[in-house]
């Protein structure tokens, strides 16, 4: 479960502003797990297309549950702050943070983003075979 607790000022509208949360986070679990632009070695995009791009979809993503406190601005007279697409921000740190503290045991302290499966699975391989050419 994905959870998120975020101060917007006066909410006008609450459940337009859930709906920008939640895709504001979803935005950022897509960058962490899933989106990357690739190269060529000549520098030519390979992924210029969503029959090539990792597009995060709906069954990507966890449950999502936002918690919204109201504490009014004071700098203007309708007491509102801008949401936009908050969870973009912390979502990314948060899901490579957790992925990080899951794979410090095999000391795995570095993981690129997207951390996709498979580059997961590489990570964890390579920490094997390290730890392995140690013994």
């Amino acid at each position: 479960m994905a959870s998120s607790l975020n101060d917007f000022g006066r909410l006008i509208n609450p459940m337009i502003v859930e709906g920008q949360v939640h895709g504001g986070l979803a935005q950022g679990i897509g960058q962490a797990l899933l989106e990357g632009a690739v190269y060529d070695g000549s520098g030519q995009l390979v992924t210029a297309s969503f029959m090539d791009y990792a597009m995060p979809r709906a069954d990507d993503f966890p449950e999502m549950v936002s918690g919204l406190t109201e504490v009014p601005a004071t700098t203007n007279p309708l007491g509102i702050k801008g949401a936009g697409e908050a969870g973009a921000t912390g979502a990314p740190p948060a899901v490579i943070g957790a992925i990080l503290d899951a794979l410090r045991p095999l000391g795995i302290e570095h993981i690129d983003m997207p951390a996709t499966p498979h580059r997961v699975w590489q990570a964890i391989h390579k920490a094997g075979a390290t730890k392995a050419a140690a013994e």
